[in-house]
């Protein structure tokens, strides 16, 4: 199957699955109207080059009242493999990555909120590298490559012209860019928010194991949602300055522009399905290797559940729709408690 079709045939079986979720869970739920979780999938694009350049987690427009805190833990577990190169450049990905962070916010009066993101990353050569060589082979989808290389391996390499950019070959865990965060409500009314968003990820990542980006990288952005009935809508923009970073030397990564968009439908007040598209533009231009080159987009669809007062579970399963920049699969589960 030509890539081109590939990439047709994944976008078309995930607007099914958003028209199955969205559209035909009405039936089957409760009668009222209860109230939509109105946060988004926090959870970033799990590519290792990403989750060090480009750490976009969406967030809520409404910022909470003053003295309201919010702690978060965010895991996910992916499988990744790429395996291209060109006469500019190569990369060679293959990994299953496991990811957590810590996330604490606090909100300041005047529609302020300040946070502070711990964030660490573990990977290996996994276990799942044959189940996902038959999923792919029973649906007639490409492999991209993984049948031509021994199971459950694990490599991180990358270079340009020749010069080694990232080169690891076993196991690794650390921490990785500690993450600033800030919101200001410019909008607060019954059912609609608008927040400006900042964000700042400091070199605490070791660049040299892929787990940091090797420089500061400041962001600046919006948070805009709507609530109506039984549907919530969330949409996130945030601008990325890689100028300082050294994580992909001697290549220059582009700044970068990420988004996500995101719908909510209230199956009760306890359970909120929801859907959500999260993208970004490319990190660099013309290597001639698509997991550089790439735009990345991603689909994810699960459930937020109420088990108690001030708590939130999220738990999402996110496919690749631009493959080669974004993992075969990511498994996310968070957990969140406002009080």
């Amino acid at each position: 199957m030509q890539p081109n079709l590939y990439i047709i045939l994944r976008a078309v079986l995930a607007v099914v699955a958003v028209l199955v979720l969205l559209v035909a869970a009405p039936a089957w739920a409760e009668t009222g109207q209860p109230t939509p979780q109105s946060q988004p999938f926090a959870v970033p694009n799990q590519s290792p080059l990403a989750l060090s350049l480009v750490p976009f987690s969406p967030q809520g427009a409404a910022v909470d009242r003053a003295g309201t805190s919010r702690l978060r833990l965010t895991t996910a577990y992916s499988s990744v493999f790429v395996r291209q190169s060109s006469s500019r450049a190569s990369l060679d990905l293959d990994m299953e990555l496991a990811y957590a962070a810590l996330a604490y916010d606090y909100a300041l009066p005047h529609g302020v909120r300040l946070g502070l993101e711990l964030p660490a990353a573990f990977y290996w050569g996994g276990f799942m590298d044959g189940f996902i060589e038959s999923y792919h082979r029973a649906l007639g989808l490409p492999n991209g490559g993984r049948e031509q290389v021994p199971q459950d391996l694990v490599r991180y390499q990358a270079s340009s012209r020749g010069r080694r950019i990232i080169s690891q070959d076993s196991s690794t865990q650390g921490v990785g860019d500690v993450r600033l965060k800030g919101a200001w409500s410019l909008l607060a009314r019954p059912g609609m928010g608008l927040s400006l968003l900042g964000q700042l990820s400091l070199p605490s990542g070791d660049p040299d194991k892929g787990l940091g980006a090797g420089g500061a990288v400041p962001a600046l952005g919006l948070a805009g949602g709507l609530t109506h009935g039984r549907w919530s809508f969330n949409a996130n923009a945030m601008y990325f300055s890689l100028g300082s970073t050294s994580l992909l030397d001697p290549l220059e990564p582009d700044d970068v522009w990420a988004g996500s968009l995101s719908l909510g439908w209230a199956w009760s007040n306890a359970l909120t399905l929801r859907a959500q598209l999260n993208g970004a533009t490319p990190l660099v231009d013309d290597t001639g290797v698509e997991g550089l080159d790439n735009g990345m987009l991603q689909v994810l669809l699960g459930f937020q559940w109420v088990p108690t007062k001030g708590q939130l579970i999220s738990v999402a399963f996110a496919e690749d729709l631009i493959y080669y920049t974004s993992p075969d699969f990511t498994l996310s589960l968070s957990w969140g408690w406002t009080f």
